[in-house]
């Protein structure tokens, strides 16, 4: 009798799998009808190492094209015929962009180049030298340089915000400038190599999709390929309804150490899909919902990304395919539910999870602690006697139960540092804090800034002041004081010397002891070598102003001034002679 009974509840496990295998793998044929075989690679194609994917999961947005890596120096060609519509030069950011249009209705973006091809730096640099300023963002017209595919336009780099030499690619649709994934419009690169599945994570919700509790689970490839739970694939959630995380990514054939974004995922239960993702197009303005789509309390803790498999209350993000339940999976006492999960890149290769999942006996919740409740889908304010915090309507993804504390000022303080809730909880949009302070003398208050204490060196987030308070926009929760910066920049001579005869460029080294964030400002500077502006080029994360000596200044004796500025109005000042 056992062993009949065991017999049927195999078979019906069996069944239930079957209707849980969707009929259908998503696949790069299914996607809307992009134009095949009309970009060509633009970097040349035996150097070719797909380093970044359109989609990737970074900090407080998605990637929004492909990275190609390569070497500083090496040819970067026109995707297609054209013009080029814009060139942007910024110390972070793209660093040196170049902007093509196309007579079919896209546009290709060129970024983190080292140079642009002479005749567009020529005109870069005279209106740097017309504007007097470093970063520029220019228009020069449909017919100023006119290109065709496969034409130099200049050479891969390291500038901007960049973390080792590479092209960042991407197609946008011009009508709208949304970016669409290169790697949907049949560009030849090769990739046979299926996602990597590491880890699931099941999360217990309640009705307002709110987690109650969470459970790491350990997940393994199994020989046929496909993969399954440590330790048995049917598990027991103490939870009425259910979400899950993955954690994943993807291979390029060609550089197998890289570890890239997915390009979809989708989840199954019974056989029906409850969710889907899917990196095909993105809108600029929603880019930081990856905050939404990830786990941010998750990566906040251990650096690991998880990427929901339901949607947040206020997640508006347009990449996902909607559904009922947003995701959610109900859970039953006395039932099995079979869930499937599929994870793909954008070359149709898919990895599959699946498992089983019933209800466990459901202890009572206990009520979290907390002073105010914030409801996602309101604008906020919480006022104490020395803090106040407002939030505008979307800054939330979920309803936050929020708490906080005060604890003793740090060295050098004017106000008790504010424990303003946890900076594992994410900010959509900007808030604004507001402080008072304690003892500060009324010489210092130009200098009062409101510092951020969760980062990894305390960073200023500027600040004004408001009816004797400072206030600030801010985008992360966390702890805060209020703090003076006195300290003017450093200028440190790299290559400078009396006697520059011979010399291909002057640089020097600029820095701050108190790194900014959000609204504040970082350095500023400005040259003048015999009263008169001169470019100096700037790379924001190494520090690095460079000038390189192009005719402008003649053979003779010159005086050189460089002024460097804070956020708070402290400078530094460097004026010395050299000679030509």
């Amino acid at each position: 009798m056992r062993k009949t009974a065991g017999l049927i509840a195999a078979v019906g496990l069996c069944l239930l799998m079957l209707r849980a295998v969707p009929r259908e793998v998503h696949n790069a044929s299914k996607l809307p009808d992009y134009p095949q075989n009309y970009f060509s690679l633009p970097v040349d194609a035996p150097r070719l190492r797909l380093s970044g994917t359109f989609g990737e999961l970074r900090a407080n947005h998605f990637h929004s094209g492909i990275d190609l890596s390569g070497d500083i120096g090496q040819p970067i060609y026109a995707a297609a015929d054209g013009y080029v519509h814009r060139i942007r030069v910024q110390e972070g950011g793209y660093g040196n962009a170049l902007y093509l249009r196309h007579p079919n209705g896209y546009t290709t973006v060129y970024g983190h180049l080292h140079r642009f091809k002479a005749e567009i730096a020529r005109y870069v640099k005279s209106e740097q030298y017309r504007k007097e300023q470093f970063e520029v963002d220019l228009y020069p017209g449909e017919k100023a340089f006119p290109v065709k595919k496969g034409e130099v336009i200049g050479l891969m780099g390291n500038s901007g915000s960049s973390e080792g030499a590479h092209l960042h690619f991407e197609i946008r649709r011009t009508a709208d400038q949304k970016t669409l994934n290169p790697l949907l419009f049949n560009l030849p690169i090769t990739d046979r190599e299926a996602p990597e599945l590491l880890a699931l994570k099941a999360y217990y919700l309640n009705d307002r999709r709110e987690t109650v509790d969470a459970l790491l689970l350990p997940i393994e490839r199994r020989p046929n390929g496909t993969y399954g739970l440590k330790g048995g694939d049917t598990i027991a959630l103490p939870a009425w309804r259910a979400g899950f995380g993955l954690q994943a990514f993807d291979r390029a054939t060609g550089n197998p150490n890289n570890k890239n974004g997915l390009f979809s995922v989708r989840l199954f239960a019974d056989g029906q899909q409850a969710f889907g993702w899917r990196a095909q197009e993105l809108d600029f303005d929603e880019t930081r919902y990856l905050n939404a789509h990830t786990d941010y309390a998750e990566r906040k803790r251990t650096g690991t990304w998880f990427q929901r498999c339901y949607l947040l209350p206020g997640d508006r993000l347009s990449m996902y395919e909607r559904s009922d339940n947003a995701g959610v999976v109900p859970l039953y006492q006395g039932r099995i539910t079979a869930v499937r999960l599929e994870a793909a890149d954008a070359n149709g290769n898919s990895s599959v999870l699946q498992f089983w999942v019933r209800r466990a006996e459901v202890a009572p919740a206990t009520p979290p602690s907390y002073q105010r409740q914030l409801p996602w889908d309101a604008a906020n304010r919480v006022e104490m006697e020395d803090f106040t915090l407002t939030l505008p309507n979307g800054a939330l993804y979920e309803t936050l139960y929020f708490q906080y504390a005060v604890s003793p000022p740090p060295a050098g303080a004017f106000s008790p540092v504010h424990h303003v809730h946890s900076d594992d909880t994410p900010l959509h949009r900007y808030g604004t804090l507001s402080l008072r302070p304690t003892a500060l003398p009324a010489a210092l208050t130009s200098k009062a800034v409101i510092l951020y204490l969760d980062s990894k060196r305390p960073e200023s987030v500027g600040g004004q002041w408001v009816n004797g308070t400072i206030e600030a926009r801010v985008r992360e929760l966390g702890r805060y004081t209020i703090a003076t910066d006195t300290t003017p920049p450093t200028i440190r001579p790299i290559v400078f010397l009396a006697n520059m005869r011979g010399k291909s460029l002057m640089s020097f080294a600029i820095n701050d002891d108190l790194p900014v964030s959000g609204t504040a400002r970082g350095l500023r500077y400005r040259a003048t070598v015999d009263g008169k502006w001169v470019l100096f080029e700037y790379d924001r994360k190494s520090g690095r102003l460079v000038h390189h000596f192009d005719g402008r200044i003649p053979a003779g004796e010159h005086v050189l001034r460089l002024t460097v500025t804070d956020d708070r109005e402290n400078m530094t000042v460097f004026e010395r002679k050299f000679v030509r």
